[in-house]
């Protein structure tokens, strides 16, 4: 009975490590991502002249 339960423990703590290993690097994918788009936001897409406020 004792060894189940520590097999089941062995089981739940697995389970719960793969469980972190996947959120941690959906995070990272996200992040990565969300970075992405804010460098292509930051990107000017057309010429903006500058003529106008040059003296």
């Amino acid at each position: 009975m004792v060894i189940q339960r520590i097999e089941l423990c062995i089981n739940l703590v697995r389970m719960a490590i793969e469980f972190v290993m996947v959120v941690a690097e959906t995070v990272v994918n996200i992040q990565e991502r969300t970075t992405e788009s804010l460098v292509q936001l930051n990107r000017p897409t057309t010429h903006v002249p500058l003529s106008g406020f040059l003296p």
